[in-house]
């Protein structure tokens, strides 16, 4: 009766890993060596459900399987990885690893699954014994190069992935990753040219004109930065950063209306960017709309109560509006809020001394100054605050200083 159940149990347990192996494939994810999604994709909805089911059923028919004792373990594991069982997962693969030194799946599966935990140091450790074993994987190249990226080895990543290039010149991930990477290490240049690449291979992708657009921008092509993010919109009209980067752009060159239309739809789509309200604040202060902007301004302050920037723009703007004392308040409060904001003491000071509080001017002043030495040059041509540096001169010559 028992050998009748055991062997029933194992002809059970065959066909439910043939079942979760099929699923594994349909969905492209592997049964040997992982095919990651990006992004750290996994199984959501049904598809998980069906492979949490599998994985159940399986580990009840033989506990071998999720023990990593069994020749067909890789693919409970692999099972575990596609839902985000990673804790699982690995337990699974470091167990095969030990029985199966000499196996690539193994290593390989092992290093992406300790990429996916944040475990960048184990992952690279895993991926070189896995290149050890197959010297001319480029997806072992790239998943090591993404975890050396993790590590802070940017050079270190970018060796890897030119040699995954190398070994597949259209592997578009490592283009991608290789793009992003030169715009980490300032090497815009680079990244540009990484970027076309990618956008030769697939010109649908959204991402790839936003970084495009950000290495571009930051070499000072202002048209070239605006055009790549106009793509980056056209291919997803729901790119949030790709909108809040050519608001961005748009300010900078004046272009306030059109600046605020975008950070409009940027807010639109995270509701919560508590930057995107503060710099659409910034445009409609441009364009004079100082209410506006104010209503922008309480609003990201009730998000974050504690941004000092933002307190400081909007006494900025109830300055204009001439509501000096809610002005005062609101640069004081931002002294509170970040100690180390020069702007704030600076802004303060001009406003005691147009109300004659010489005393609190200077000690405003010299607190600007002592934290961006750069203002005293700039107070010096302030109608204002200049006569106050001349009195305090004046006070430390009579005190012998």
């Amino acid at each position: 009766m028992s050998d009748a159940w055991n062997d029933m149990s194992g002809l059970n347990a065959d066909k439910l890993l043939g079942r979760l192996a099929g699923f594994l494939e349909w969905q492209g994810l592997g049964t040997a060596a992982l095919t990651p999604r990006p992004r750290g994709g996994r199984l959501h909805g049904e598809d998980a459900e069906e492979v949490a089911n599998l994985l159940e059923r399986l580990a009840e028919s033989d506990a071998g399987l999720p023990a990593g004792r069994r020749p067909r373990s890789l693919i409970f594991g692999n099972g575990c990885f596609a839902i985000g069982r990673y804790a699982e997962a690995l337990a699974v693969y470091q167990a095969l690893a030990g029985e199966r030194p000499n196996d690539f799946a193994v290593h390989f599966n092992l290093g992406v699954t300790f990429l996916r935990r944040g475990q960048s140091a184990e992952a690279v450790s895993a991926l070189t014994r896995a290149l050890e074993l197959d010297p001319f994987s480029a997806p072992a190249y790239y998943q090591r190069g993404n975890a050396k990226d993790d590590a802070g080895d940017g050079v270190g990543a970018l060796d890897d992935y030119a040699t995954a290039i190398g070994l597949n010149p259209d592997y578009l991930q490592a283009h991608y990753n290789s793009g992003i990477v030169f715009n980490n290490l300032g090497r815009y240049e680079e990244a540009i040219a990484a970027f076309d690449t990618v956008t030769a291979l697939r010109p649908d992708i959204s991402n790839a004109y936003l970084n495009r657009g950000v290495a571009r921008d930051e070499l000072g092509d202002v048209d070239g930065a605006i055009s790549d993010y106009d793509l980056a919109i056209r291919y997803n009209p729901d790119n949030a950063d790709a909108r809040f980067n050519r608001a961005r752009v748009r300010y900078r060159v004046g272009r306030y209306r059109e600046a605020v239309e975008d950070y409009t739809a940027s807010i639109g789509l995270r509701p919560r960017d508590v930057e995107a309200i503060n710099n659409r604040g910034l445009a409609y202060d441009a364009l004079g709309q100082y209410e506006d902007a104010i209503a922008d301004y309480d609003a990201a302050l009730k998000l974050q109560p504690d941004f000092a920037e933002v307190l400081s723009n909007r006494g900025a703007a109830l300055e204009s509006m001439g509501e000096v004392d809610a002005a005062l308040g609101d640069y004081l409060e931002a002294q509170k809020a970040l100690p180390e904001f020069a702007a704030a003491y600076y802004n303060a000071a001009r406003l005691y001394a147009e109300r004659g509080d010489i005393a609190l001017c200077a000690e405003q002043l010299a607190e600007a100054v002592r934290l961006q030495p750069g203002l005293y040059g700039e107070a010096e041509s302030d109608e204002t605050l200049g006569w106050v540096l001349d009195l305090s001169r004046m006070r430390d010559e009579r005190r012998g200083k």
